[in-house]
């Protein structure tokens, strides 16, 4: 199951809304929005906090699962992790602020 799906159904077993989860694990309501709607992932330190206020173990929000299970079938590493070529990962790190160059090492 999915993190976003998962925190929800946990949050609604205890009656619990996204401003309340919000409040005790000190993020802001958006943030539990786009963690439940938007597929986002929040840090380790934040999934522990929001298991603590969950009343769950932590292992719960495991962010890396190795394999999805459905019925016997598991998904390859390529379908799960979206390989990159050089210039697309150069665009992305580019795209958040960040300034790349890349030198030659001749040996």
């Amino acid at each position: 199951m999915a993190f976003g799906s998962q925190l929800r159904q946990l949050r609604k077993e205890r009656s619990m809304t996204a401003t309340e989860l919000a409040q005790r694990i000190n993020v802001t309501p958006p943030a539990i929005w786009q963690w439940e709607r938007r597929g986002r992932t929040p840090k380790s330190s934040t999934r522990f906090a929001i298991a603590k206020a969950l009343g769950v173990a932590p292992e719960i929000f495991d962010a890396t699962p190795a394999t999805e299970t459905k019925g016997t079938s598991t998904k390859s590493v390529d379908e799960v992790v979206k390989v990159l070529t050089l210039e697309e990962l150069i665009r992305a790190i580019e795209a958040k602020g960040f300034r790349v160059a890349i030198e030659t090492v001749r040996r």
